[in-house]
């Protein structure tokens, strides 16, 4: 993560390919048998779950996939998890001409909505309520809201939040550029004057939440804090939009409200991780309603897909986890590049005097969903 919050510092795009799925079952410790059963969506989503709960210094224990050998069940750990295209991209695969017909007994557990969250909580031993969600490309954003809703209410005492999404299809491309979604060109990115749509990109990201006590009784340290946020659907279109923002607004005015609480502070909230997929509506739609928010009080602003590419449903909780990373060490990224001039915003501010200590982040996806999280220092 601090190679691409540095990438994301610098306001540079990241390059080069995932690893191949032999290595990604090697990053998630699967023995032959396990991995030969998953769909790559699936072994990225493993891949991360592992690098996580070993940061945060979890249990060593681990199942089988296929019921073999006695299981581990921990019920007050859940898991919230989700995947875009993942299932589609799978399907596709094995629907192919040289594999139609030759299915596997495990094909369904691949394309299923569920593929990810069943993966993750049998090799877990994820035995809590356990959500799988699919909001496009708000899917992260909505995957860490319910999450961290979850803990916050007592429901459960940690959840593990995971998303990923492999390289879309030819077909799965096609499809989107007749919806005009997909950028002309690779060279012009969210914020910029000349973009022109979305850059699709592979990824996958994994948060672990847990409560206040359940931290403390394991003696772990964490990196941020869930302070709260909301969710809300446009209910206006399949595909685009409100050009207004009037949810979005509505949801900004209650975060900042909610960060204010018995504080008397107008400006508490230090960084807005924006959504900003490089299409010329949304972004043009979710800078003015910032705008119209916070007025000259506009708190830093980064757009992490300039530096990632739209990993879909992985984004929202990558950015999170760079969020965390910031409030952390206590660093901001650079301010975006090229900005365009049409937002009205300055193409150099002073770099804050103090450290963010409270960061939100917004996500949308078509068909409405808006979500916002609020993400404190610890």
């Amino acid at each position: 993560m601090e190679s691409v919050f540095k990438a994301l510092a610098e306001d540079r795009a990241l390059s080069g390919e995932i690893a191949d799925s032999a290595a990604l079952a090697h990053f998630a410790g699967l023995d032959a048998g396990d991995a030969a059963i998953l769909e790559r969506h699936q072994l990225l989503a493993l891949a991360v779950v592992e690098r996580a709960w070993k940061s945060a210094g979890l249990s060593s224990e681990r199942n089988r996939l296929r019921g073999e050998a006695e299981k581990h069940r921990m019920a007050g750990f859940g898991c919230v998890s989700g995947s875009s295209m993942g299932g589609l991209v799978a399907m596709e695969r094995e629907m192919g001409a040289e594999n139609f017909g030759k299915f596997s007994p495990y094909s369904i557990s691949r394309w299923r909505g569920n593929a990810i969250g069943a993966a993750a909580t049998a090799r877990y031993g994820l035995g809590g309520m356990d959500f799988s969600l699919n909001a496009a490309s708000a899917t992260g954003a909505q995957i860490l809201f319910l999450a961290g809703s979850m803990v916050a209410s007592g429901m459960l005492d940690a959840v593990v939040a995971v998303a990923a999404d492999v390289a879309i299809s030819p077909s799965l491309r096609s499809a989107m550029e007749r919806g005009g979604s997909l950028t002309r060109s690779s060279a012009g990115g969210p914020l910029r004057a000349d973009r022109s749509g979305m850059l699709p990109a592979e990824g996958s990201a994994c948060v672990i939440l847990e409560s206040a006590e359940h931290v403390l009784s394991r003696g772990a340290k964490p990196l941020a804090e869930w302070l709260g946020g909301g969710c809300a659907n446009e209910a206006r279109h399949l595909m685009a939009p409100d050009p207004e923002a009037r949810v979005l607004e509505d949801l900004l005015v209650a975060a900042k409200k909610q960060t204010c609480v018995g504080r008397g502070d107008d400006s508490l909230i230090d960084w807005i991780s924006l959504h900003a997929t490089g299409t010329p509506r949304f972004d043009a739609a979710e800078i003015a309603c910032a705008r119209r928010v916070f007025g000259d009080q506009l708190p830093w602003i980064s757009a992490v897909k300039r530096t990632t590419g739209h990993a879909l449903a992985a984004s929202g909780l990558l950015e999170a986890s760079l969020l965390a990373e910031g409030l952390q060490t206590g660093k901001l990224p650079t301010w975006p590049k090229n900005i365009d001039p049409f937002f009205g915003l300055p193409e150099n501010p002073p770099m804050p005097e103090r450290k963010p200590s409270v960061a939100l982040q917004i996500g949308q996806g078509m068909g409405g969903t808006v979500v916002v999280n609020l993400l404190g220092s610890a």
